[in-house]
């Protein structure tokens, strides 16, 4: 892995035992968690990519139908497993009810199914307490099964519910093993050395807007700063500002006088990048204003298209 200062947060993040990756539906965590995990299998760790939520895209990445819920290896040091908060519930009954036949009884009961799927903060509950097996899970010789964790966790507003649901159950639930869990998990959780928190944003107003405000609940509720703020999909500038202000110029000439000239499309088309990257400056400059950790530029990348027009004839763009 490259050294020096444009590499130092991620050094930083790898050096954790857990990294959660959320952000707004559709900005690119699921991909940026992927890129956090092979970054880390290069330096030589095991890693382990949970896939929280509905979606199963990390298992249809890796030309997989389904993530299984124990975790399955990928290659030498990459393993990865979907959390299945009713799996993980029904292993939990069993482990506290020693009798095979009540646990059976129980757990393929129609208020079980109920129980798991309806009451509140459960699946939260139980997706923590597995994450938590596994930063604890020790291979053969007694060391960590897995050097690093990297949680694709749900879009922001599932996510801050699943982050900030230890806390308030560590003030409401004072004694027992439940109790003795929570508290558990949030240590985890709430350790800046062995966990961290990123978060995925485009730059576009709802995007950032809503990165703004998770900052201040992460800070004030869930008490897990975020560590790094990428900010995926920005469009590098091909020009510089005495450039743009002639392409500008040669427009309007193109527009007036020149309505029918060639160039104009070009020219159309040059403007509408300058105009792009100026906005997502501003949104940019707003997400460093205010992040509480290092800010990352992911770059867009196109993605070209071959067309076939016949046998051995074919176009790209």
């Amino acid at each position: 892995m490259a050294r020096g200062r444009e590499t130092r947060w991620l050094e930083g993040l790898l050096a954790r035992r857990l990294i959660f990756v959320t952000g707004k539906g559709g900005a690119g965590k699921t991909t940026l968690s992927i890129a956090l995990g092979m970054s880390a299998r290069r330096a030589g760790k095991k890693v382990l990519l949970a896939e929280v939520g509905d979606s199963d895209t990390i298992g249809v990445l890796f030309e997989r139908e389904s993530l299984p819920e124990s975790p399955i290896r990928l290659d030498d040091l990459l393993w990865a497993a979907r959390v299945n908060p009713t799996a993980v519930l029904e292993g939990y009954t069993r482990a506290h009810i020693r009798t095979g036949f009540i646990a059976d009884r129980i757990t393929h009961s129609r208020l079980f199914e109920y129980l798991a799927v309806a009451t509140p903060g459960l699946k939260e509950v139980m997706t923590l307490g597995r994450l938590w097996e596994w930063e604890k899970a020790k291979d053969e010789r007694s060391n960590p099964a897995f050097d690093l964790i990297v949680v694709d966790a749900p879009a922001t507003g599932h996510g801050v519910s699943l982050l900030r649901l230890p806390r308030l159950l560590v003030r409401m639930i004072q004694v027992g093993p439940v109790a003795s869990q929570i508290e558990k998990v949030n240590r985890l959780l709430t350790d800046p050395l062995k966990t961290a928190l990123t978060f995925v944003a485009l730059p576009e107003e709802l995007s950032v807007s809503e990165a703004l405000t998770f900052y201040t609940l992460a800070q004030e509720e869930i008490r897990m700063p975020v560590a790094v703020t990428f900010i995926n999909g920005v469009v590098s500038s091909s020009y510089s500002p005495e450039e743009a202000l002639q392409i500008e110029s040669l427009l309007k000439e193109a527009r007036g006088s020149r309505p029918d000239s060639p160039l104009r499309p070009l020219l159309e088309s040059a403007r509408r990048q300058i105009v792009l990257c100026r906005r997502q400056q501003e949104h940019i400059d707003r997400i460093r204003s205010k992040a509480p950790g290092a800010v990352v530029e992911i770059p867009f990348y196109f993605k070209f298209k071959t067309w076939s027009y016949g046998p051995g004839q074919s176009s790209s763009a």
